[in-house]
Formats: structure tokens, C-alpha cells, sequence
């Protein structure tokens, strides 16, 4: 590693250190982590303390909340946002790039049969927070579809905490030939 490259990564070892040892941050547990938030906060132009609060590791994948995506796209002077439509069955927002003119991008909407379809509308947050949830989701597809450098392609916390993870007992296999080889899950 170069001399700057090491003088780059300096302070944020040095804080990374100070807040793993803090324990104020449940979900950091070595100084490694809390360098890789600071940096992943960096690139977006937050503050150190800022990335401890506002990047989580879920399902072995970081991301920010959906409050952090929006306040990244409405000071983005490229881009901006309107909630055209939000209840608890639905939120609509479109998106605009800003370049001399205000532009229409696109219209991000996710409805509470969105919600259903992916199994999420039975979680204790889609129960007690469908706005929120709806919102989050409308956001961050439409913050990835039409202005993912502002945000740099993140996933929401509020997405990543509804999937979960479990591999596959079963493999299925397919040879060169076509075959399928493996036996189907649930079958």
C-alpha cells in the first residue's frame, strides 16, 4: 500500500478504534467494521458520526435507512423528489433531475399488494408502519433507478431487514447437456 493511501486510511482506523471500543454501537463489533461505515459514510460526502448512526450491517450487506437515502437525493443538487401519493396502502414518488430544468426522471410506486406479494405485509413493521415501510421501499427502488449515484446503489435498511437469508439444503444442478440433475425443494 502506497504512503497516501495509508495517510488516507489513518483517521479512519484512529475512529474506528475509538467507536468499537465505545460500545455505542451495538452492531460493531471490531474496528474493521466501524472503518468500513466511516468510509462507506465518506464516499457520500457524511460525517463519521453521522456513518456510525446511519450504516448497518443486515443479512451480511450494509445499508443506510431510507430518512439518510432521502436526505441524500434532496441535497444532490442533480436530483429531486415528490411524494405524489402516500397511505397506508400506497406510496408514489416521482423523481426529477435538475439541470438547468426541472426534468421528470420516473415514478416510483410500492403498494401494500407489492408489500403482500413479497411476503412482508405480515412483519411487525408493515403492520404498524405501512406508510413508513411503503415508503422506504418506493424510495430507495426509485433512488436506485433513476438517481443511484447519489445514493451509490445502497439498499435501505428497512429492505434488507425483510429479507432473509437461508440456503438451500437442495441443489439443483443443470449439465451441459440440459439435464437436471438434484432434487427439487419441496418436492
Amino acid at each position: 500500500m502506497e504512503n497516501n493511501q495509508l495517510q488516507t486510511l489513518k483517521e479512519p482506523m484512529e475512529l474506528g478504534e475509538v467507536f468499537a471500543k465505545s460500545g455505542l454501537f451495538p452492531d460493531v463489533k471490531t474496528q474493521a467494521q466501524a472503518v468500513v461505515k466511516i468510509l462507506a459514510g465518506r464516499e457520500l460526502g457524511i460525517s463519521p458520526i453521522e456513518s456510525m448512526n446511519s450504516f448497518f450491517f443486515i443479512n451480511n450487506k450494509i445499508a443506510m435507512p431510507s430518512r439518510i437515502m432521502a436526505s441524500l437525493i434532496k441535497k444532490n443538487k442533480r436530483y429531486d423528489y415528490v411524494v405524489d401519493k402516500i397511505d397506508d396502502t400506497e406510496c408514489s414518488i416521482t423523481f426529477f433531475e435538475i439541470n438547468g430544468e426541472k426534468k421528470k426522471l420516473g415514478t416510483s410506486t410500492f403498494t401494500i399488494k407489492d408489500a403482500a406479494k413479497a411476503g412482508l405485509v405480515n412483519k411487525d413493521n408493515w403492520k404498524n408502519y405501512p406508510r413508513n415501510c411503503l415508503f422506504a421501499r418506493a424510495l430507495s427502488n426509485g433512488g436506485r433507478w433513476y438517481c443511484p449515484d447519489a445514493i451509490c446503489g445502497y439498499y435501505a435498511v428497512e429492505e434488507i431487514e425483510d429479507l432473509t437469508f437461508t440456503p438451500d439444503k437442495n441443489v439443483i444442478e443443470i449439465t451441459e447437456s440440459g439435464e437436471v440433475v438434484g432434487e427439487k425443494v419441496g418436492a
